[in-house]
């Protein structure tokens, strides 16, 4: 099945969950329930080491380059607490593609992550979990007209700390960094999330941030050798909905 297909495919599944959000956090706030919704769009750069099927290739797009190597990228995040207790998800959907030295390197990256958490304070949560990674990669070497690509699926159990402006401000600010992976899925990963947020009402807020994710995940040998060893980082902008 190729990549379009593919990409379809996922693409189908995350508008799914993102449309199913919004009623499900409208029920979760009889009661104590408070609950965030946060649609995303990102601006996607990456730095490392791709290998699909047995070949490496260096990929370095610096982030003062971002929107001239733009393809596309998408997110959004919810969080339900009732309490000190509470869970969340978390969609990241980036399509990332570069050219170095005559090859194409294009590589389609969905993230979904599904956390529990427990307040810590006022202004600090802990997240636990795991997060769902694939991957499409695509090589393209334009001088030998060789096309090679691979697609790979593995789950990183997860653990952060969301830091935030306690109450209800019309200026906000944030934070949420994790690690994961531990060998279990990726040999190491690691996020940091930073944002600030502008009250438009007492509900909704614009949000504004920069997003790092990186990812050392290896599998395989020869010809069946996958590797992403990538950081992708960009701007995210969006919206924030409180019930």
């Amino acid at each position: 099945m190729g990549v379009g297909v593919q990409k379809v495919k996922i693409w189908a599944v995350v508008t799914v969950i993102l449309s199913a959000w919004a009623p499900a956090a409208a029920q979760a706030q009889t009661g104590d329930w408070n609950v965030v919704v946060a649609p995303y769009l990102m601006g996607a750069s990456m730095s490392g080491n791709t290998t699909v099927r047995g070949r490496e290739v260096e990929v370095d797009v610096p982030a003062s380059e971002v929107f001239s190597n733009l393809q596309f990228g998408a997110m959004g995040l919810m969080i339900a607490k009732k309490g000190h207790w509470g869970f969340g998800a978390d969609v990241i959907w980036m399509a990332l593609g570069t050219t170095v030295r005559e090859t194409n390197v294009d590589f389609n990256q969905g993230a979904f992550a599904f956390y529990g958490l427990r307040e810590l304070g006022p202004a600090a949560d802990l997240m636990f979990g795991l997060r769902v990674n694939t991957l499409q990669g695509e090589l393209t070497f334009k001088t030998i007209n060789l096309d090679v690509s691979q697609d790979k699926t593995w789950v990183d159990p997860i653990v952060g700390i969301r830091l935030h402006t306690p109450g209800n401000r019309r200026l906000s600010f944030g934070v949420y960094g994790e690690i994961g992976g531990f060998g279990a899925g990726s040999d190491f990963a690691w996020q940091l999330f930073p944002r600030v947020g502008l009250g438009l009402t007492e509900k909704t807020s614009l949000e504004f941030g920069w997003r790092w994710l990186d990812m050392d995940y290896a599998t395989g040998e020869g010809n069946e050798q996958f590797g992403y060893d990538v950081l992708t980082q960009g701007p995210v902008a969006g919206f924030a909905f409180r019930f």
